[in-house]
């Protein structure tokens, strides 16, 4: 009995503890990012207002009505988080995320990071590198995406 009593435990634990560090999508971290932030959600199907942009549909909501929004969505393609920051936002998100930079774009006051995060889940591949998250920062705008910015930034 003892040894069942202790392989329960030790096996609830190693799950709790699997399941903590097992990698999100970034609307698990939306709050941490900004809880005052645009969210803005790529999908293919909604009946939610939206912007058709041929495709599919961007449906953009605060933070507070993400989980609403997320459930009336179909077939998502991608997700962002936009709020006012500065360049130190852009290095705060990138140690959330522990974010391993792949590629970076300056270009006329807009930064670029591009890297892959073991904290999130999904990811393409660009110029051979895998890629689940992107930073954007220009003019006082933080913009997440992940696995890519799809819209404006």
């Amino acid at each position: 009995m003892k040894r069942f009593i202790f392989t329960l435990v030790l096996t609830t634990v190693i799950v709790a503890v699997l399941t903590y560090f097992m990698p999100r999508g970034l609307d698990a971290y939306a709050e941490q990012i900004s809880a005052d932030a645009t969210v803005s959600i790529y999908c293919r199907a909604t009946d939610l207002d939206c912007i058709d942009v041929g495709s599919g549909k961007i449906v953009r909501c605060s933070v507070a009505e993400m989980d609403s929004a997320l459930a009336r969505c179909r077939d998502l393609d991608g997700f962002s988080v936009s709020f006012c920051g500065t360049y130190n936002d852009v290095e705060r998100v990138a140690q959330l995320f522990n974010v391993k930079v792949t590629s970076t774009l300056n270009l006329d006051g807009l930064l670029v990071l591009c890297g892959n995060s073991p904290k999130l889940t999904g990811g393409v591949t660009l110029d051979g590198a895998r890629v689940n998250v992107q930073i954007a920062y220009k003019d006082g705008t933080v913009t997440v995406g992940c696995p890519l910015i799809l819209g404006e930034y």
